[in-house]
């Protein structure tokens, strides 16, 4: 499903697009009733109709049939022979059964929805159009804190978890002692000390968030190696205690200028030597997927805070450059945010991590000790290849994976030249793990959105000791033909993408296996969701 904005074509707009925005409301007002009503949660059990829905809630069945209906097309519900059932997304993410449940995220924007009616008077007026009447008791104060805090908890854990799958390639050494600065509930905590082991963390929060966060998490157990400090981040802090890692996670958006910089200049002087700030948010200019989100929730800080801002790349370079910190590596998220990695120390350039290296660092994650992005076309197909299986192999005509049964030197390239890019990697025994960590690969790509992935490993099958004498493979959805098997010059392909791969010339010597994935298939649009560039 696109978003109204997503429709445009500036060749071809007319009126239609403009309609599209002035109701995308409505999306949002759909999501926020369902969950009111926890239609998702009722349907989480079994599919129910229309009628037994109504009678079970007491709800109006024909309101409830609509409601339902335009639910179907927002592709949230399925509909079947008159039942409604949860789709993937809802089962997943809006019963509340489940642990990834986001309904208290997702309702409490809608607690924003009536501020932005205030924009036009905002652009109009100035910042005192935002002053609302405050007429809030203490206990009303705790608990919309508490729901706050509850709110972004499970989003920022969502975060952290894709952010620092990427970070620890970029983190010279296992950090002792990290800070996560205005972390809310401690979402980034828990995800850092679960990523470094040794790892030991402090939690720095107003006093009110944290005896939110403490409610939220009241066992000891949530708070395993993570300590909670008070105070606020506009105020010199944590003095004395040097810090290897510390995150700013959501923080930067909510000051103005000033502030920000004065933020950055007093968390960058409580880095350990060689320590490493860590920025984690949107960006007012960001290109790829989702281009608009950042500008849009510039104009929510202009709506919801006093003078908070959504930055510019070169904006929030500038920041930290000001508060000492040269060295700076950046990439996008999947999503709709983006990290930065600054360092102290001489100027150095600021860098990009592309989307290719990203893939790279997830594969060396994954257990392979050589990864590299490389342009199809650099893949050598030479026909000598097969000839050596067949003169030179036992496992000819015996292995289903093997020749002649695995596509020939014409096929495979054929099937190369449809593609633009390769993951190639490199491995060592034993052979069933390899293979493993290489479905492992074509399945991550996959899930990417590279949906045309297809892994090519090395060596015989290793699924079966023997294929069965009918010609019919029993794990076709395991196995997979190597590249020698199909035509490939491993030798030669390893040496243009950067990797010594000789023979082995005695019993003692390292076994190398050299696997690849095909993957971003030609003819196709740039898949926006995928960070940064895939430039090799």
């Amino acid at each position: 499903m696109k978003l109204p904005y997503q429709n445009g074509d500036v060749a071809f707009e007319g009126y239609q697009r403009l309609e599209d925005l002035a109701t995308a409301y409505w999306y949002s007002e759909v999501l926020f009733a369902s969950l009111e009503l926890n239609l998702f949660g009722l349907l989480a059990d079994s599919p129910a109709t229309v009628e037994l829905l109504a009678e079970k809630t007491g709800y109006d069945g024909d309101g409830l049939s609509r409601l339902l209906g335009a639910l179907v097309q927002l592709g949230l519900v399925v509909e079947h022979e008159g039942e409604f059932s949860n789709g993937p997304l809802a089962a997943s993410r809006l019963t509340p059964s489940n642990s990834g449940y986001l309904g208290d995220f997702l309702l409490y924007r809608r607690y924003f929805a009536p501020h932005w009616q205030r924009l036009a008077a905002r652009v109009r007026e100035g910042a005192g159009a935002n002053a609302r009447p405050v007429e809030e008791s203490p206990e009303g104060y705790r608990e919309r804190t508490f729901a706050y805090v509850k709110a972004l908890d499970l989003q920022a854990g969502l975060k952290a978890v894709e952010a620092l799958g990427y970070v620890k390639e970029f983190i010279d050494s296992p950090p002792g002692l990290v800070l996560d600065a205005g972390g809310g509930a401690g979402a980034w905590c828990r995800a850092l000390v679960k990523q470094w082991p040794t790892a030991r963390a402090v939690l720095f929060e107003l006093p009110e968030t944290l005896n939110a966060a403490g409610k939220l998490y009241p066992g000891p157990h949530s708070w395993q190696r993570v300590e909670r400090v008070a105070g606020s981040i506009l105020e010199p802090c944590i003095a004395g205690r040097p810090f290897d890692l510390i995150v700013l996670s959501n923080v930067i958006h909510a000051y103005g200028c000033a502030e920000a910089a004065a933020i950055l200049a007093n968390f960058s002087g409580c880095l350990a030597p060689g320590g490493t700030l860590l920025v984690h948010d949107y960006l007012a200019d960001r290109h790829g997927n989702d281009p608009v989100k950042g500008a849009l929730y510039d104009l929510h800080m202009l709506m919801n805070t006093y003078n908070g801002r959504v930055y510019k790349l070169e904006e929030m370079l500038d920041l930290l450059h000001s508060a000492g910190l040269e060295n700076v590596n950046f990439f996008h998220l999947e999503t709709d945010t983006s990290i930065f990695l600054a360092k102290a120390g001489p100027a150095g350039e600021n860098r990009e991590v592309c989307s290719a290296q990203m893939l790279e660092s997830q594969a060396i994650r994954a257990g392979f000790s050589f990864a590299r992005v490389i342009d199809a076309g650099s893949i050598a197909v030479e026909a000598w290849v097969r000839l050596k299986c067949r003169f030179g192999c036992g496992r000819y005509e015996t292995s289903l994976k093997c020749p002649p049964f695995s596509p020939d030197e014409e096929k495979m390239r054929d099937l190369i030249s449809g593609y633009r890019h390769a993951l190639l990697v490199q491995g060592s025994p034993p052979s069933e793990l390899f293979h493993d960590q290489l479905l492992a690969l074509e399945r991550s790509l996959f899930l990417r959105g590279y949906y045309e992935a297809l892994a090519f490993g090395a060596g015989p099958c290793p699924v079966c000791p023997s294929c069965p004498q009918d010609g019919r493979c029993r794990f076709p959805q395991r196995a997979r033909p190597s590249l020698e098997a199909c035509g490939v010059d491993v030798y030669e392909t390893a040496r243009r993408a950067g990797l010594s791969l000789n023979p082995v010339t005695h019993r003692q010597g390292y076994v190398k296996y050299v696997g690849l994935v095909l993957f971003d298939r030609k003819g196709r649009y740039a898949d926006s969701a995928h960070p940064g560039s895939l430039d090799v």
